[in-house]
């Protein structure tokens, strides 16, 4: 039971809920593991049983919700401000937002990504991408998936708001940006 649902990621206001669900996900699964420990305490009193060691062992995923949590806590949603600047360009377009993307190194947020006519048109903040590595992983993991693309990173919102409306003028969307758009998807978190 990872994601509330499915469709969510990849819309205006996925972290936010995604981090409420990861809280309540993650004291759910710490109260089961004290609630067997305590349940193993009060009817053998004595720590030194299968209760303890059950009760160890539902820590574990009760310590990955709680990483997912940490993860999703680094970041925020979109405000309306950047939603009024970023999204009006991308309707009708094969887009999502609020993306967090990670590779072996760092982790990246990326708050819109448009894929038109083969060519990744993403925006992130200032300094995000100042090696190029961001563009680096996503232009491999398209290749892994069989697609051959292009990516521009603006970290100016006029600047990619108008490039999406000079690439949307002079390029057609076909349905290979669809499957672009699902492959970034399914990279980030």
């Amino acid at each position: 039971m990872r994601y509330i649902n499915r469709e969510l990621k990849g819309c205006v206001g996925y972290i936010r809920k995604q981090r409420m669900f990861e809280l309540i996900k993650t004291l759910i699964l710490f109260a089961m593991a004290l609630g067997i420990f305590f349940i193993g305490l009060a009817t053998l009193h004595t720590k030194k049983s299968l209760w303890s060691v059950l009760a160890v062992l539902a820590l574990l995923p009760a310590c990955r919700s709680l990483v997912g949590f940490i993860m999703f806590a680094r970041f925020d949603s979109l405000s309306e401000d950047e939603c009024k600047c970023l999204v009006p360009p991308c309707e009708q377009k094969s887009a999502i937002f609020e993306n967090i993307i990670t590779t072996s190194d760092k982790t990246y947020f990326v708050p819109a990504i448009c894929c038109i006519g083969g060519n990744v048109i993403a925006y992130a903040e200032k300094g995000t991408d100042k090696e190029g590595k961001l563009k680096e992983h996503l232009m491999t993991v398209c290749k892994n998936a069989g697609y051959d693309i292009s990516v521009k990173i603006f970290e100016d919102q006029t600047a990619f708001s108008s490039r999406i409306i000079e690439a949307s003028d002079k390029l057609e969307s076909d349905t290979r940006d669809e499957h672009i758009i699902e492959v970034i998807r399914s990279v980030s978190l």
